[in-house]
């Protein structure tokens, strides 16, 4: 079939079409569990056909990715939140609707320059290459934003998806492009006897990794030791926390703990809390009395806990060195340096003075914690991170979320929070070593992030987030269902905490074990192993997503070198000729 003579109309009709289609295969909806993602860019790819320039390829792809934002992050800018509308929130959700389709338009743009150089087969063969590439280099830098990945749709096909702990999630979305192409071509054939030719690998490339998921499906990851956890979620309005007194604050999550306790009947081994659980400097000096309460309560229930809480750093010049990244006070020679964070502390006894991983509660030695303390490293754009202060300081003084967010400064490291158990006075058996990746909300989306601390030791994965700024919209939904993929990549058992849900354990292949909704307060508790062994993926990293970066940077720097090759050649003869002669000689 023939499509180069659409209309413009029915162009950016197509490109509409395949961007809500594309929209509706992602979570909550994920219809046909994630299957509509195979098919919801042959519309975009028939548009293309008709695209007879540069620009045009732009336009028409500009308007699919458009609509896919607006279909499956419309609720970004906090719209559909139960509490106050805030401005920032507003301002990143118009901005992500109108900038990130700038960004999803590369892969076509590079597939239309290969179209024009070395024909369609070539181009739609290499968009699928493209598309990996693309999704990996956007994982990095202050404008990063993986959540529009084409893997993100698969995460109800559960059957489907287990390869990924060999190939990681970026071959998913090579698959998922390719199917697409292999429909495209089946249309395109539809007159002709070369329709086996496509259908074939087609269905070779759904039935493939169905084959292995079922088997996969039926197994579990060896283990050697495990753990009873206790997932709390407290159910505080985000809105009203951060002007909550910090008593209040400690007493809620402390009562909530308790509840959960009961629930379990004490029977637990680790008690994860949300983000930000504790919204104020509790390990500061000046918070000293709320430290020793955390304490206290600590040794009553004799459990350790992972919580979030924010962490600052008081320096002062002269006395310090004062790190490139140090906030000024304003007063006097006195910098800071505050993280979004996550710690795990644990109550012990008979410590010495002079033990380096012990903060002391007050004057005494007995009873006191051991702590650990993870810096959040992947901070959302706006919200917690203004991009490019670092070079342009003034932003930070011009962008600050007013709900005791904003300006955190980047932890650094891979290294997992690490804690024998034994000592707490627990009643595990086993008594092994816990090695915990904190996953601090928006950290969870990104697939290469999170494996380097696999890849570093840990044993289990660990969520903690706050998605009740977006209230019942797709968002918590979604973000949930991202945390699948972490855990079948690395064959990881999950514990997700999420202040106004969703909380949930899934196991190491993406099975959801049990599950709390979104705006109620309770706990989940399980037991969950402790998995040792490293995937492939976890192991060798993106050694699909890298190569193929590495040859889309390749292709459009050869495609750009020949056009203005092209070009400068063509001033000579063109020179000989009338305006109108040579005017649209170069489709852009």
């Amino acid at each position: 079939m023939n499509f180069t003579t659409l209309s413009r109309r029915a162009r950016f009709g197509l490109a509409t079409l395949s961007g809500i289609l594309l929209g509706l295969a992602f979570p909550p909806t994920g219809l046909a569990g994630g299957l509509l993602a195979f098919v919801a860019i042959v519309p975009l790819l028939i548009a293309l056909e008709s695209a007879d320039s540069l620009r045009k390829t732009f336009y028409t792809t500009f308007v699919a990715m458009f609509f896919l934002g607006i279909v499956s992050n419309y609720w970004v800018g906090g719209w559909s939140s139960s509490g106050e509308g805030d401005k920032f929130l507003m301002l990143g959700g118009v901005l992500l609707a109108l900038v990130h389709p700038f960004w999803l338009v590369v892969p076509f743009l590079l597939y239309d320059m290969v179209r024009r150089r070395f024909g369609r087969t070539a181009a739609l063969y290499l968009l699928p290459l493209f598309q990996a590439g693309f999704e990996y280099a956007h994982s990095f830098g202050d404008l990063s934003y993986p959540w529009l990945n084409l893997y993100d749709t698969q995460t109800y096909n559960l059957s489907f998806i287990q390869f990924i702990e060999f190939t990681g999630p970026y071959a998913l979305s090579m698959v998922i492009v390719l199917g697409n192409v292999q429909i495209f071509q089946l249309i395109r054939s539809a007159a002709t006897k070369d329709r086996l030719r496509y259908a074939i690998p087609l269905l070779l490339l759904i039935a493939i990794p169905y084959i292995y998921g079922m088997t996969a499906m039926s197994r579990h990851e060896k283990s050697a030791a495990s753990l009873r956890v206790t997932v709390v979620q407290p159910n505080i309005d985000p809105w009203a926390k951060w002007n909550t007194d910090d008593q209040r604050i400690l007493d809620t999550n402390f009562a909530a703990t308790r509840t959960a306790l009961a629930a379990c009947h004490d029977s637990t081994d680790l008690i994860v809390w949300p983000e930000t659980a504790i919204t104020f400097f509790i390990t500061s000096p000046a918070k000293q009395d709320a430290y020793r309460q955390l304490n206290d309560f600590l040794h009553e229930i004799k459990h350790p806990l992972l919580t979030g809480f924010p962490d600052r750093e008081e320096l002062q010049a002269g006395r310090d060195s004062i790190p490139e990244d140090a906030h000024y006070t304003g007063v006097g020679d006195f910098y800071y340096r505050s993280w979004n964070a996550a710690m795990l502390i644990q109550p012990t006894w008979d410590l010495p003075r002079d033990h380096t991983d012990v903060i002391m509660s007050g004057d005494y030695n007995v009873p006191t914690l051991r702590k650990a303390v993870y810096h959040k490293q992947k901070l959302v754009p706006l919200g917690e991170h203004v991009p490019f202060v670092e070079i342009f300081p003034a932003l930070g003084r011009v962008f600050q979320w007013g709900v005791g967010l904003g300006s955190w400064n980047v932890g650094k490291g891979y290294e997992p929070l690490s804690m024998n158990l034994a000592d707490a006075h627990n009643q595990m058996a086993q008594n092994p070593t816990l090695r915990v990746n904190p996953e601090i909300c928006y950290e969870s989306v990104y697939p290469s992030f999170i494996r380097h601390f696999v890849d570093h030791g840990a044993n289990l994965l660990a969520v903690i987030t706050n998605d009740g700024w977006y209230g019942e919209s797709s968002g918590p939904y979604q973000h949930e269902q991202f945390a699948v993929l972490r855990a079948i990549e690395n064959r990881r058992y999950l514990v997700r905490s999420a202040n106004t849900g969703i909380s949930v354990i899934i196991d190491d292949r993406g099975r959801f074990v049990k599950q709390l909704p979104l705006f109620r307060s309770g706990s989940i508790t399980e037991r969950v192993p402790l998995i040792e062994r490293r995937t492939l993926y976890t192991r060798f990293g993106d050694f699909v997503a890298i190569p193929s970066m590495l040859f889309s940077i390749l292709m459009f720097v050869y495609s750009l070198a020949t056009w203005f090759i092209a070009r400068s050649r063509r001033k000579p003869a063109a020179s000989m000729q009338s305006p109108e002669a040579h005017s649209d000689a170069l489709p852009l």
